[in-house]
């Protein structure tokens, strides 16, 4: 399984960039109203739509809402849909139908990554879904495939929050899991009773941390890159010019908020 190095680290730096107050050169979108944070960055290649995680009491109370609602083609979990509905009018308006795309964001923003996916994935062509520590968002019963470009789903060992709500929901069966073992070593799509097997019940919270998934897919890619040319798949030049932009980027902040 081929899993695309530039897509990945560009997820994880939105998706820890979604927690700042604001992103430089990017556009805000929020709702006071469910405490729902996004972010639209716009690239010469690509389009990045960037979901804020779980960061106040209103969050907790959308993740709490877990009766199944109709939203997307799917039965969904209603405190999701919630908080997606109330940015999603907003956010579909900068999206280009043709343009690279990129959803991601952690723990619940992935969440609400997953439902942009399922809204578009249909009119789409060039979807791109990325998630760190993802809640379930549908239900079990509803397993349409979504036929996106490419579609990860990362899970740290024992994150408890990638595995909940277990009652009548369960991870989307078109995602690729790249797994994060407790025992050592990363994992693509593991057997369920390996990733049973490997939970630490005192792991269970720290394991969700952004800080973690950032550092176990830092080390993923790190690895990957010293393994020979063939077993990774080949990066395009404008992949490489966008992930230059992104780095050009990131100094930048740190110089101005230095």
């Amino acid at each position: 399984m081929k899993l695309d190095p530039v897509l990945l680290d560009t997820a994880c730096r939105y998706a820890n960039k979604a927690y700042d107050d604001e992103i430089p050169n990017s556009i805000k979108i929020e709702s006071k109203l469910t405490s729902t944070t996004a972010y639209v960055v716009k690239r010469k290649s690509i389009d990045i739509i960037c979901f804020r995680g779980t960061a106040s009491g209103l969050d907790w109370l959308t993740d709490a809402l877990v009766v199944p609602v109709p939203y997307a083609g799917r039965l969904c979990h209603a405190g999701f849909v919630m908080a997606h509905a109330s940015v999603w009018s907003k956010i579909k308006d900068h999206i280009h139908p043709k343009k690279r795309t990129l959803f991601c964001g952690h723990s619940l923003g992935g969440a609400l990554a997953e439902l942009s996916a399922a809204k578009l994935h249909k009119k789409h062509p060039n979807l791109n879904l990325v998630t760190f520590g993802k809640p379930n968002t549908f239900f079990k019963g509803f397993k349409r495939p979504m036929a996106l470009d490419k579609q990860i789903s990362c899970v740290c060992g024992s994150d408890m929050i990638a595995r909940i709500p277990r009652l009548c929901y369960g991870p989307s069966k078109s995602q690729t899991m790249l797994y994060f073992a407790n025992a050592g070593g990363d994992h693509i799509d593991p057997a369920k009773s390996f990733r049973k097997e490997d939970r630490s019940i005192t792991d269970a919270v720290s394991d969700h941390f952004m800080s973690g998934y950032t550092e176990r897919l830092n080390t993923f890619l790190d690895n990957q890159s010293k393994k020979p040319k063939n077993v990774e798949e080949s990066i395009s030049k404008e992949e490489v010019a966008e992930l230059n932009k992104l780095l050009d980027d990131k100094l930048l902040d740190e110089v101005q908020n230095a």
